[in-house]
């Protein structure tokens, strides 16, 4: 005869996951973490999960605390590859964040495939796929090339069709940030301070009337496009539109 005992000690894993927003910070026990962290404002997100996950939350923290664990939910966008394909180790076409901010060879791809737990019927096909979109590999693009690729792909929508070469563009963006902040950081001494104003207050406020009262006509507009830029990002973050928020950093950086 066969015994079956269930462990007293394992918890479902959606259920446990939604006991999350407050046993991590002690509950029951009512712990200094439990008042200062729970609730929390805000839950970012895949929607593929938001019934298996996010509404359990919401009914496990009313049943048990009688709060909601959060009141603002934010879901991102799923990441595909470049053809709006599902990534699949099958296919071939899963790209490792890792590859992209440290850079990969072709080979060591390859040889991804041949080390993971991919049937091995499947391998020449993966192969293929790879040769197909990586024949170089994938160059170093760093942390922040990644980032603020992603944020350029927001406007798309529930899915991003992830093509490494924006997020290389993305580099070379980035790049000329790193060198025109490091070039205009010679021209300023360890005593300075941005002044307090900007472009926009120029026409109604006396004090920064006063206070750029001495600049050209170039640097009065670059610094009204820089406010511009400064409230669209504002914008941006405050309505989590970060596709508008990379666009008005663009727009600034290489148009202005």
């Amino acid at each position: 005869a066969i015994t079956i005992k269930q462990d007293d000690d394992v918890l479902d894993t959606w259920f446990s996951s939604g006991l999350f927003p407050f046993s991590t910070m002690g509950w029951p026990e009512q712990t200094p973490d439990l008042k200062e962290y729970f609730p929390g404002h805000l839950l970012e997100t895949g929607h593929d999960i938001l019934f298996f996950w996010v509404a359990r939350m919401v009914m496990m923290s009313l049943e048990l605390t009688d709060r909601l664990p959060f009141d603002t939910v934010f879901l991102h966008a799923m990441v595909r590859d470049k053809l709006g394909r599902k990534m699949s180790k099958s296919r071939g076409n899963v790209v490792d964040p890792i590859h992209v901010m440290e850079g990969v060879s072709l080979q060591v791809l390859l040889e991804k495939i041949e080390s993971g737990n991919l049937p091995k019927a499947e391998h020449k096909s993966a192969m293929v796929a790879q040769r197909k979109d990586f024949p170089k590999g994938i160059p170093e693009c760093g942390a922040d090339a990644l980032r603020y690729g992603l944020m350029t792909y927001m406007k798309q929508g529930k899915s991003i069709n992830l093509d490494i070469n924006v997020v290389v563009s993305c580099r070379h963006f980035c790049n000329k940030l790193w060198q025109a902040t490091k070039l205009a950081s010679f021209a300023f001494d360890q005593k300075f301070s941005p002044p307090n104003t900007n472009g926009a207050k120029v026409i109604d406020d006396d004090a920064a009337k006063t206070e750029i009262k001495g600049l050209s006509l170039a640097d009065k507009w670059i610094l009204s496009k820089l406010h511009t830029a400064t409230v669209e990002c504002g914008k941006g973050f405050q309505s989590y539109e970060f596709a508008a928020v990379a666009g008005a950093c663009k727009q600034f950086w290489l148009y202005e």
